[in-house]
């Protein structure tokens, strides 16, 4: 008797077909990798739900901002108020980076190669099903969109105001309202919107309780108070009459005070305080140079060239006006000496030697006016001696020039504009000082030697004795200190 034994079937066909599959899907996987392409997009992406499967970055580029150009458009919100609608256009304050975001669309095409077939697949099963939705980049921008909609102007909150009225500073203190927009939610809530995409959607307007400002002091001091001026002329309008003002005031210190206690709703009155000026347009009107305050005269002799520097130094110096505090300057009024501004070559006085130059003669025009200066009890700035005593004006009297060198100068210390003639007629050249007397003081010159020894210079000072109308002396002024070669 055989017995019967069962072959079992091969294992090797399958196993070879096993193997087949593998192959043939790695195969088709490798080809899938293969097909990828890094220049263009995966087939089944959707941006905002538009078909863009095989496109090129710039062909994504240029729909990206047409994307973006309508949510732009499309970016108007309608916002309730105080039961009034109002319509917030925040597409300026849109924005979005179109080439980033094109760029990072085609990363699985960059991507290592092993990975490309599995975002193609994804592509192909589920699709790539991207948003492109701008965001709200500029806080400027939005701020100004809610302030051009209008809707601020809904609060009823009122700040505090301030008139001027019957002398007086009139303040109405303001109230605070609960209907003020309160700016930074709102820009949250437009903020959410347009992250989610609704570009056009419309809600309430989130309110907050509004603020009454502090009154700011530094405003109302600028826009009320004013100092007291006298009134002048103007140079720039051929010396006008300028008016007179009235200077308006008040206690600064009080008004805080008062302002810190007042309740939402009062009204809060401060004083003004009124300063008349002291020279009013009516009383410069009537005394403007109506007084001769001094005049001098010296006797100019000479070679005409001599006269003739004289003469133009005079005629540039005739007619000139000081204003209060205006200082006169010898060398910048008559300026430098030359051929070409029409001065002759007569003689002059160069470290300590007799010397021929442009302008030769004009210390004794800037002397003359020293001298009426001084009598006119007139500020004196600057002032030089010769080198050798003058012949045509005492000692120590006398006032030195040269260009860009020596100067003379005196102020107008008068309340009063101060006009100046000078005149050289028939060898007489002649200073006189208009203005208006506020006093009725007397002046008189004196000389102190201090050394005079022989051989050495001659040193002695200048003294000017002021009194009062009843002789009485008001003061003594040493004004200046003079020193002469022999």
């Amino acid at each position: 008797m055989k017995t019967m034994i069962e072959k079992e079937p091969s294992k090797k066909p399958r196993k070879l077909f096993l193997a087949a599959g593998i192959v043939l899907l790695a195969v088709i996987y490798l080809i899938l990798c293969v097909i990828v392409d890094e220049n263009h997009t995966l087939p089944g992406m959707k941006i905002n739900g538009i078909r863009v499967g095989g496109k090129t970055e710039k062909e994504i580029v240029k729909l990206l901002k047409q994307e973006r150009k309508v949510c732009r458009e499309n970016a108007v919100f309608t916002v309730t108020a105080a039961d009034t609608d109002y319509q917030i256009q925040v597409g300026d304050a849109l924005d979005a980076d179109s080439r980033a975001f094109a760029e990072n669309m085609f990363r699985p095409g960059k991507s290592i190669f092993a990975a490309r077939g599995l975002h193609l697949l994804r592509s192909l099963l589920g699709g790539y099903h991207l948003e492109f939705l701008p965001e709200l980049k500029d806080p400027e921008a939005i701020h100004q969109s809610i302030v051009d909609s209008g809707i601020q102007e809904s609060a009823t909150t009122t700040q505090t105001s301030c008139i001027l009225q019957d002398r007086q500073l009139i303040f109405t203190m303001g109230v605070a309202k609960d209907d003020t927009v309160d700016e930074e939610r709102l820009t949250e809530q437009i903020a959410e919107s347009v992250k989610k995409g609704e570009y056009q959607a419309s809600f309430t307007c989130p309110l907050k309780r509004g603020v009454v400002n502090p009154v700011d002091m530094d405003l109302v001091v600028q826009k009320v108070c004013v100092e007291p001026a006298d009134a002048t002329l103007d140079p720039q309008n051929g010396y006008a009459i300028v008016d007179a003002v009235t200077g308006i005031s008040f206690d600064r210190e009080e008004a805080e005070k008062k302002l810190d206690r007042a309740k939402e709703g009062s009204t809060v009155v401060v004083d003004l305080i009124y300063t008349e000026p002291e020279i009013s347009t009516q009383n410069l009107k009537e005394h403007l140079f109506k007084d001769k305050l001094a005049t001098y005269t010296t006797q100019a002799a000479g070679v005409s060239n001599r006269t003739m520097n004289i003469s133009l130094a005079a005629q540039k110096c005739n007619g000139m006006i000081l204003l209060a505090g205006d200082v006169f300057s010898f060398n910048n009024t008559v300026g430098e000496q030359t051929e070409e501004t029409g001065f002759k070559m007569a003689n002059g006085i160069l470290d300590g030697q007799i010397v021929q130059v442009y302008g030769g003669g004009i210390c004794q025009v800037s002397s003359t006016i020293f001298a009426a200066a001084l009598y006119a009890n007139l500020e004196i700035v600057e002032r030089w001696n010769h080198d050798f005593v003058s012949s045509y004006i005492p000692a120590g009297v006398d006032a030195a020039v040269a260009w860009a060198a020596l100067d003379f100068q005196y102020a107008n210390n008068t309340a009063y504009p101060l006009k100046m003639e000078v005149s050289y007629v028939n060898g007489n050249l002649t200073v006189d000082l208009w203005g208006t007397k506020t006093d009725d003081a007397i002046v008189e010159l004196a000389t102190e030697i201090v050394s005079d020894v022989p051989g050495s210079n001659l040193e002695l000072d200048t003294y000017r004795y002021v009194y009062n109308g009843d002789r009485s002396q008001a003061f003594i002024e040493n004004v200046t200190h003079s020193s002469y070669l022999r």
